[in-house]
């Protein structure tokens, strides 16, 4: 009997279950070295490949001992009691493998729905275009991909899907002040800029969003707030963008007009 595919959560802590049920993965380092082999499903993956995945250039003298019994201890939590003889990795020597089918990976679901959200935000579906990538972020367990794991790969990861992740926010804030929803998005981008000081686009749509409130003061101390943090922390100044938005706000221009000015500046792909 074929086994039911194994859903596998990247996007937050590292976790699988099958048939709606939790597989226990054992300790981070064992976790960390089953998401390796995720993200290089459906290619062999060499036990090199693995310790660079892990440690890079600082193995432990008993890496590669290390990392098969790391892997043969995933094997034995991982596989289907009702399939016992199809492992959900399979040994390659000198390597392992999952194969694609195998898994039904968060990663992939979410990128899928970004790309989605993405062509049909460029096409002008704006409805369809939210619902989208509203979708996509759901797919999100938690704000931190991988979470817990510390690894060379883990990282490079983190980061990527953490930048695809804050770029499917911020079209998705802007396409839900573009509803007129400004008022909901505030204590939402309160926190992120909070979380994410250097990005101006979130920087963008809060000054927005407080001047669709007619709340333009604010937006101008947000402005300021920007401007002295990139000023201090790296030496820079508020790009062409974002000072002509400030500009705007200044010179007294409606709230709605400025809003259609740059409705399309914050969601242009970078």
């Amino acid at each position: 009997m074929r086994a039911s595919p194994t859903a596998v959560r990247l996007l937050g802590p590292i976790g699988a279950a099958r048939d709606g049920r939790e597989i226990h993965l054992g300790p981070s380092r064992e976790r960390e070295c089953f998401a390796a082999l995720v993200l290089r499903c459906g290619a062999p993956v060499l036990v090199e490949q693995l310790i660079d995945d892990l440690w890079d250039a600082e193995p432990p003298a008993s890496a590669v001992n290390v990392v098969h019994t790391y892997v043969s201890r995933l094997r034995g939590r991982l596989v289907a009691p009702e399939s016992r003889d199809h492992a959900l990795v399979r040994s390659l020597h000198p390597g392992y493998s999952i194969a694609p089918d195998a898994v039904e990976l968060d990663v992939h679901e979410f990128e899928s729905e970004r790309r989605s959200g993405m062509a049909l935000l460029w096409a002008g579906h704006l409805d369809q275009a939210h619902e989208a990538l509203r979708r996509a972020i759901d797919h999100w367990s938690g704000t931190i991909a991988l979470h817990g794991a510390v690894g060379p790969l883990a990282c490079r990861e983190r980061q990527r899907l953490t930048e695809h992740y804050l770029d499917a926010v911020e079209h998705c804030l802007a396409l839900q002040m573009k509803e007129g929803r400004g008022l909901d998005t505030i204590a939402e981008l309160t926190a992120l800029v909070g979380k994410h000081p250097f990005r101006e686009r979130l920087w963008m749509l809060f000054m927005l969003a407080l001047a669709v409130a007619d709340r333009r003061g604010e937006a101008l101390i947000a402005y300021h707030d920007l401007r002295r943090r990139l000023n201090e922390d790296l030496g820079i100044n508020p790009s062409q963008r974002v000072q002509r938005l400030f500009g705007d706000l200044v010179s007294e221009k409606p709230p709605g007009e400025v809003w259609d000015d740059h409705f399309r500046l914050t969601t242009q792909n970078r």
